[in-house]
């Protein structure tokens, strides 16, 4: 966790007073609604509940399944300081395991990304095969009733849902990520068949503010026209073109089309998937408690989101294309046309920085107006709603 050098008010406010003030919030309708208490992103106490209630329980985005194709394709990642396994199986399945060794725990891979036939622990050279189940252990014949069939690592459940793999800390969840997002699916994103999606980034960013800046940026586009010139605002879809979707639990999403029929934004000649307007629409959504996604009908954009702190985040996002969108590109021009797609993300994350940081520095201070929601942030109002409920 990071050290807060600068602690400011609410700091080390108790988590009571931070509980009382989220729930007044959350009480009032969304014409009515302020924004979420800067208590909510400042306090050590709340940040701590968090860790307890949202990332040691509930399901974490750690990326797509195209990014681990074969056998002993694997992806590491860290969930609340528990550092995760992700290995795809030579049935097919992707399981997860506590990237520890069952010995004395060592964290048996460094690399974030891999194919491996076994994995040997550094330590004491314990080796597990991609089931998790151990295969061979030193001199472990000198241990009496010693039986490496009754050890193994640390399983997690895994599940999958439109090309996205989920991972979970919880012993026993208290929901299913498909039956969860089930009427989002069949109403709004599975017309543009996220699955068939193909992977062509995955990078790391950390920035010095809380988690939450970073959720409610990404799931309004009022800011949108002002703060991405570079980016986003040339695909001219107007303010009030932008529709919020219906309340949930467990995601929130927004929708707009742009004006131009083809081109950037629009969907390839051969999606046959996608009618209408939903050819030139896209949807910002967020899974939550943190996985938010650009869903455009030529490009999907998501990040996952994994706080180090009050005030610091780091996040893994990736970039992922329709297949016939990939098969337009020579492969003497991919490297070229990954390079613009780079720059082009990164460009967009670094007009988001300054303001996401700025954000949280400006809700730092004791003396603060009530604020206010625009009509199209109504995201913001119900992730509010969802932290309500998961602290309770």
């Amino acid at each position: 966790m990071k050290i807060n050098v600068d602690a400011n008010t609410y700091t080390n406010s108790s988590l009571n007073d931070a509980l009382k003030q989220l729930r007044d919030s959350s009480k009032k309708p969304f014409d009515e609604a302020t924004p979420i208490p800067p208590i909510v992103n400042h306090s050590i106490n709340f940040y701590n509940l968090e860790q307890n209630r949202i990332f040691n329980k509930e399901w974490i985005c750690i990326g797509r399944c195209d990014e681990i194709p074969l056998p002993g394709d694997y992806l590491t990642y860290d969930i609340a300081g528990t550092p995760i396994l992700v290995v795809r199986q030579k049935s097919g399945e992707i399981k997860s395991f506590v990237n520890a060794c069952a010995h004395r725990f060592t964290c048996l891979v460094k690399e974030n990304s891999g194919h491996a036939f076994a994995f040997t622990c550094p330590n004491h050279a314990w080796t597990y095969g991609i089931d998790g189940q151990l295969n061979h252990a030193p001199f472990m014949d000198l241990k009496s009733n010693f039986n490496s069939e009754d050890i193994n690592l640390e399983v997690l459940h895994t599940e999958t849902w439109e090309g996205f793999i989920y991972v979970t800390l919880s012993t026993k969840p208290s929901k299913k990520v498909a039956d969860s997002l089930d009427i989002f699916r069949k109403n709004i994103v599975g017309q543009y068949d996220m699955g068939s999606y193909k992977s062509v980034l995955r990078e790391t960013m950390s920035w010095d503010t809380n988690w939450k800046n970073l959720i409610e940026n990404f799931t309004e586009s009022y800011h949108v026209p002002i703060a991405h010139p570079k980016t986003f605002a040339n695909h001219k879809k107007p303010i009030q073109d932008y529709k919020c979707g219906e309340n949930s639990d467990h995601y929130c999403y927004h929708f707009a089309p742009q004006a131009a029929d083809n081109g950037p934004g629009a969907a390839h000649p051969k999606n046959k998937n996608l009618k209408g307007e939903w050819r030139r629409t896209m949807v910002d959504f967020c899974v939550f408690p943190n996985h938010l996604v650009t869903l455009m009908p030529d490009y999907l954009w998501w990040v996952s989101v994994m706080p180090q702190g009050v005030d610091s985040f780091k996040a893994t996002w990736g970039l992922a294309v329709p297949p016939e969108v990939l098969s337009d590109i020579n492969k003497d021009d991919l490297d070229l046309w990954l390079k613009e797609k780079i720059n082009y993300m990164n460009t967009a994350n670094d007009e988001d920085r300054a303001l996401v940081e700025a954000l949280h520095k400006g809700s730092q201070s004791n003396r603060l107006p009530k604020g206010v929601y625009h009509p199209i942030e109504k995201n913001l109002w119900q992730f509010m709603q969802y932290l309500t409920k998961i602290t309770a």
